[in-house]
């Protein structure tokens, strides 16, 4: 069951992740305006990840636009409650453009009348892209792929001050650090990984001289991660709450 209750008891400029190990009765939270990256191997925790922000940005009352290129497996889950959805890397694109237009349009309308958007003057954005490598692509699909990616850049680089939140998971941290875009998510959560190779990839060196361990994560634990925020060079090891399939299928805007 999920541990936050009632989500709208939550500040509004923040996503709740998870419990503090360490300290069980504390929970860890990032901003809401942090564009987050999300790695680990698969049945680490993902999803819950996933689960519970959406979950929040539900409560929140905000639009929620899922990238899913397995077929929509996991987007899915959450059908009642997106605004928009891509399955294809035809789809991803479209929706991509728009979500960048969208950017555009706020940004020309507030330019010069603040420096960062808040619920009351717009609706707040939740981009969420599952399983990011998949949208590398070769061959005939190279140059989709490659527009692809430049938008979520694009995206990343200019949404932050106006609303918008961009959630990108992964398995695999080599793809992630190879990816034009990946200096631009500056929270990361590393879920289980192999080995101190994939956390320093997926961490930097800095969070795992600081203590992170993904590596040393059992089996047995899914859902537990190190959180990092390069902007407060912290790390915290916390327990993110699994939501079950029943649970998301109940969630309504």
């Amino acid at each position: 069951m999920n541990i936050f209750g009632n989500h709208r008891k939550l500040p509004s400029d923040r996503y709740s992740l998870g419990l503090d190990i360490a300290d069980p009765k504390r929970t860890v939270t990032i901003p809401r305006s942090a564009h987050l990256a999300v790695i680990g191997e698969s049945n680490s925790g993902k999803g819950s990840v996933i689960a519970n922000i959406i979950s929040q940005e539900v409560a929140f009352g905000g639009e929620i636009w899922f990238i899913d290129l397995k077929a929509g497996m996991e987007a899915e889950n959450y059908c009642n409650v997106l605004a928009r959805k891509a399955y294809t890397l035809e789809e991803a694109y479209d929706l991509l453009t728009d979500f960048n237009s969208n950017v555009d349009t706020l940004a020309a309308e507030w330019r010069g009348k603040t420096r960062s958007l808040t619920d009351a003057q717009t609706c707040h954005r939740l981009l969420v892209i599952d399983e990011a490598a998949d949208m590398v692509r070769s061959g005939p699909n190279k140059k989709l792929s490659d527009s692809c990616i430049e938008l979520v850049r694009s995206i990343l680089s200019r949404s932050r001050a106006l609303n918008c939140t961009v959630v990108v998971a992964t398995q695999n941290p080599r793809v992630s650090t190879s990816l034009p875009y990946r200096s631009l998510l500056l929270t990361t959560v590393a879920l289980r990984l192999n080995s101190k190779g994939e956390a320093t990839m997926a961490l930097g060196e800095d969070a795992v001289k600081r203590g992170a361990r993904p590596w040393q994560i059992p089996f047995s634990r899914p859902g537990d991660g190190y959180l990092w925020d390069t902007e407060t060079n912290q790390t915290v090891y916390l327990h993110v709450p699994f939501i079950s399939d029943e649970e998301l299928h109940r969630l309504h805007r």
